[in-house]
């Protein structure tokens, strides 16, 4: 009798448990708060169960996930671009629309690689080559579109225009051009803009500093911060990173900034104490993001280090302060993590290999781990709402449900 009560207590307390994953919509590329880190909990979930799976396309576009409804983006390697929109439930195509893009496979597989943004009624999506559409979300038809190349003059990247569209307020602010472009939300219609000049493949980052609304972009040289409202510069730091790769979002915390890339460029940690003259507190070649930025836990940053296909590039700690290096896990290749707010890392391997495991500095043991595709997998997984989105370089889609 007793032993059946306290198995009844072990399930309902896993039930609790899974009743708190299913608690957030993930409507913007790394999730409500922009730092990779869900609200959701991992905790007590003990398997992994694939539940449906589609085909996108080629590219490594990430997932928005809003109202029962899952975007991305794939390319037929041909010369279409697609943004797709699934039911969250069951996989179902609720409407899909294609463009003409090219397939821009230098150096890569080529494809999409820019993640929609939901606010509301709307998602918001734009092309490697400048396409910038805002959809009904629920119908897929375009209230408007423009083209950053056509519409506003700026130059396309080497790889394309890859930063999300960031809403704030009633803007849209973009990765283009020389510190960013704004425009508002409802009509496309210009706010503000940098001049011409090569964008990188950072996403807008929001912050507000002194009751000021910021926003960070990257370019080929480096990352400036602006007044949203505006464009008005309060800041540049020269970061050149080979091939103008500054790709990773930039981390604020605590009056300072963190920035890294790959290539054998590393990271810098910004002293932020002066409004317009943040200054390095150190430089080092430790953590190397190439493609997604780190998440930060209990002032230890957790991320992919190093170039796809070089020796030694896999999951690293790093504490956030010093930069000192706690251990790397080279099983992951270049893949990609994030986390929740309760402490656990949610990894997908290179290689397609799902996990969880609590973050520590002491290593990264999973607790829970299943192979839920093939292909080169570096897009970042997304929580939402209790499932796991993951996808492959090839287009291929799963949703796997986490259970007790």
């Amino acid at each position: 009798m007793k032993t059946g009560f306290v198995s009844l207590l072990a399930g309902i307390g896993c039930l609790l448990n899974l009743q708190q994953v299913r608690a957030e919509d993930w409507t913007q590329w790394r999730g409500s708060d922009a730092n990779g880190i869900s609200k959701e909990s991992l905790q007590g979930v003990t398997g992994l169960k694939t539940i449906w799976e589609a085909q996108v396309g080629l590219g490594f576009s990430g997932f928005a996930v809003a109202k029962g409804r899952v975007f991305t983006m794939g390319h037929d390697g041909k010369e279409t671009d697609t943004v797709w929109c699934f039911d969250a439930d069951t996989g179902k195509v609720l409407w899909k629309h294609s463009y003409s893009q090219p397939l821009g496979d230098l150096y890569f597989p080529g494809g999409s690689t820019g993640t929609p943004s939901v606010d509301g009624e709307v998602v918001y999506s734009l092309a490697r080559a400048g396409q910038l559409f805002c959809f009904d979300a629920a119908t897929g038809k375009v209230k408007w579109q423009k083209n950053l190349m056509e519409d506003f003059g700026y130059d396309m990247p080497a790889w394309g225009f890859t930063g999300s569209p960031k809403v704030h307020g009633a803007l849209l602010l973009l990765n283009a051009g020389d510190a960013g472009l704004a425009l508002r939300k409802e009509d496309g219609s210009l706010v503000w803009k940098s001049k011409n000049g090569e964008a990188s493949y950072s996403t807008p980052y929001l912050v507000q500093r002194d009751g000021t609304d910021l926003a960070i972009f990257s370019n080929k040289r480096g990352y400036t911060c602006v007044e949203a409202k505006n464009g008005k510069e309060w800041w540049r730091v020269k970061w050149l990173t080979r091939y103008g790769v500054n790709a990773a979002d930039p981390i604020v915390h605590d009056g300072k900034v963190f920035i890294s890339s790959a290539y054998d460029k590393g990271s810098t940690l910004l002293d932020w104490k002066e409004p317009t003259k943040p200054k390095s507190l150190w430089k080092n070649r430790v953590m190397k993001n190439q493609m997604n930025a780190c998440v930060l836990i209990d002032g230890f940053l957790y991320g992919v280090s190093g170039n796809e296909g070089k020796e030694g590039t896999g999951l690293l700690c790093m504490e956030f302060l010093t930069g000192e290096s706690q251990w790397t896990d080279t099983s992951v290749g270049q893949g990609a993590v994030v986390a929740t707010a309760q402490g656990d890392l949610l990894v997908l391997s290179e290689s397609g290999e799902l996990s969880i495991g609590k973050a520590s500095t002491k290593g990264y043991t999973a607790r829970v781990k299943q192979q839920v595709m093939k292909g080169k997998c570096w897009t970042a997984p997304v929580l939402a709402n209790g499932k796991i989105y993951c996808r492959n370089g090839d287009g291929q889609v799963v949703c796997v449900q986490a259970t007790p």
